[in-house]
């Protein structure tokens, strides 16, 4: 390939990456980059070793340096919706065992439970995971 093909192909890869901004497209254009210039002074003759370089300068840079790009463009995602449910504390309304579902109030509205322990109503209890429709409760501790 031609130093100019790469190119083309770093800024595709670059367009990619403001489109979704997930930082794994970013290295795949500043490899890229970096063998248009090995190709443009003839260090990179075969398309081989283009691909080899080009293979190699990507995994180096997602591997050493996308983890410190992430952490400083690190984005508080809030929770929403019933994620938002994820470690809020309920009150069983209705006995829960772990053969039949029973139900919780969390943040004054009711939900049907399922718990790996017998709760009797009025126990404090964490919400652990969402499955479906259905919030997996725990025994709150004191």
């Amino acid at each position: 390939m031609s130093s100019l093909q790469w190119v083309i192909l770093a800024i595709v890869c670059g367009v990619v990456e403001i489109a979704t901004s997930g930082f794994w497209f970013l290295w795949l254009a500043i490899s890229g980059l970096l063998v248009a210039l090995g190709v443009s002074i003839r260090l990179l003759p075969s398309l081989e070793s283009q691909l080899l370089v080009f293979a190699l300068f990507t995994l180096i840079f997602i591997i050493f340096t996308r983890p410190l790009v992430m952490r400083f463009f690190k984005t508080t995602d809030t929770a929403s919706n019933v994620d938002a449910l994820i470690g809020q504390h309920g009150l069983v309304t209705s006995r829960i065992d772990p053969l039949h579902y029973g139900q919780v109030k969390v943040n004054g509205e009711i939900w049907t439970a399922a718990s790996a322990e017998d709760l009797e109503p009025n126990t404090r209890v964490v919400v652990k995971a969402i499955d479906g429709v259905k919030l997996v409760v725990a025994k709150a501790a004191e």
